[in-house]
């Protein structure tokens, strides 16, 4: 048994909510309304969003439509219902502002896993809903933050934990679009309305027309082998699947990516595998699909395992140290996608820092300027020293730096040790994220004595 919620419907059946039938003659008359418990698995989030929830603006609404939309089906409604109102309180005190539709789904989905334990990583929600990992951490965080100070209740709401998680598919997002995109190569539209109207009638099941039944294409049946094969637990059958998806179509990219990361026994092995699907994705997208989407090819759905193995083959090569070889890929991925979906930028720093490309690692600073993770705030520092020696610009780079993540200073100087394992997902300025950046760049600074030495001598800024 629950209290009668002010936007739950009114107890008298009028069908208005509760707030604008009887509550104030029940609170005149201390009246407390007690109702039956709703089951999580009837719970109707679109009537809650539509119906029942007050939104400031139409934007947040459709937000909260937008999120509810990527992730029916995948967390029981019960959990889906607490993050809808999390947003709804959340976009009602704060106001927030944004300029992508998928950066507050995407955190609040985050939000969501964390509070329900569900394993899901920043990259791949990132990958889902088309935003950078570093805006998903800071979102995330404001948002987190926000129920810890304001909503004591977020605890109780915990208490019906499901014990049936529904993990979300490494790439289930992308095989939807894929899907959707299809589809709609069947059919044939005499506007961008009769498209949209399709579409809308197609996700609520309310198909207009029969869709034509032809065979799959061996392409096809190679790429759902492939969906498949991602979420598959045992790295034996992960590899047999992709065995079998290249019987089918030879230029299986990501048939090549799941090789690289199970089959392969050395690095060597692995480079080869990734190198092999970089080959077989630019012969499946052909020599036009390159100029026609070069800029915002991530966005291109059909493109993503071909840009999964070229980043694969980069990142090892770096681990090869051959770091320019590994540069020629990471300049060609951000070429190609500027809006960098993937995180390549950080990879191509430290590969500039490796090989001491001063120049080019401000130059890359300076073209993602908005980025404010740490590996960029105390890169900016190393990039400075290695141009200008200890300039003045140093404190006040460093100031910059410890704001965002006081916690790397620690690790840097020795006064934390670093942990042997990468944290499972990183916050923005948080303790993780300190722990990632002194793993993969401590041996960076420790090759710069005079540096260290002005850094210790700043450990109190």
């Amino acid at each position: 048994m629950q209290k009668l919620g002010r936007n739950d419907p009114c107890h008298c059946g009028s069908g208005n909510k509760y707030k604008r039938c009887c509550l104030q003659k029940d609170e005149a008359s201390h009246v407390t309304r007690i109702i039956s418990k709703p089951d999580p698995s009837h719970i109707s989030i679109p009537r809650l969003i539509n119906e029942e929830l007050v939104w400031g603006n139409e934007l947040y609404r459709l937000i909260a439509v937008h999120l509810f939309n990527n992730t029916e089906g995948l967390y029981p409604p019960v959990e889906i219902d607490l993050a809808i109102r999390l947003w709804n309180d959340y976009s009602s005190s704060e106001t927030p502002v944004t300029k992508k539709a998928g950066v507050f789904p995407a955190a609040l989905e985050y939000c969501l896993c964390l509070i329900y334990g569900h394993e899901v990583t920043q990259s791949q929600l990132a990958e889902k809903y088309n935003v950078s990992v570093a805006t998903i951490s800071q979102r995330t965080h404001d948002i987190m933050d926000f129920a810890d100070c304001t909503l004591p209740h977020l605890d109780n709401a915990l208490d019906p934990l499901s014990d049936h998680a529904h993990p979300v598919s490494r790439l289930g997002m992308e095989q939807a679009m894929q899907q959707i995109g299809s589809l709609l190569e069947d059919q044939n539209f005499d506007s961008i309305d009769e498209m949209n109207n399709f579409l809308n009638n197609q996700l609520r099941g309310q198909a207009q027309k029969p869709l034509p039944k032809k065979p799959p294409s061996k392409k096809s049946q190679a790429e759902e082998l492939l969906y498949s094969a991602w979420d598959e637990p045992n790295p034996k059958k992960r590899v047999e699947m992709a065995n079998a998806a290249l019987q089918l179509y030879t230029d299986s990219a990501d048939a090549y990516n799941i090789l690289a990361e199970n089959a392969a026994t050395n690095l060597k092995e692995t480079a080869f595998y990734y190198k092999q699907g970089m080959l077989a994705g630019e012969r499946d997208l052909g020599e036009a699909c390159f100029k026609e989407n070069r800029g915002h090819f991530w966005g291109y759905v059909p493109t993503r395992p071909y840009m999964r193995a070229k980043k694969g083959y980069a990142e090892t090569c770096s681990l090869m140290e051959n770091n320019s070889e590994a540069i020629k890929h990471y300049v060609e991925l951000l070429e190609l996608n500027p809006n960098d979906n993937q995180g390549v930028r950080e990879l191509l720093l430290i590969a500039y820092l490796e090989l001491e490309e001063w120049k080019k690692g401000a130059a890359l600073i300076k073209q993602y300027d908005e980025d404010a993770t740490a590996s960029f705030n105390y890169n900016r520092l190393l990039i400075e020293y290695g141009l200008h020696g200890l300039s003045d610009k140093l404190d006040s780079y460093l100031k910059k730096a410890a704001k965002q993540n006081p916690f790397v200073l620690k690790y840097l100087l020795g006064m934390k040790k670093i942990p042997r394992q990468m944290p499972e997902y990183i916050g923005y300025g948080d303790d993780r994220e300190a722990v990632v950046y002194a793993k993969t760049h401590y041996h960076i600074w420790q090759s710069k004595p005079e540096m260290m030495r002005w850094l210790a001598s700043r450990r109190s800024i």
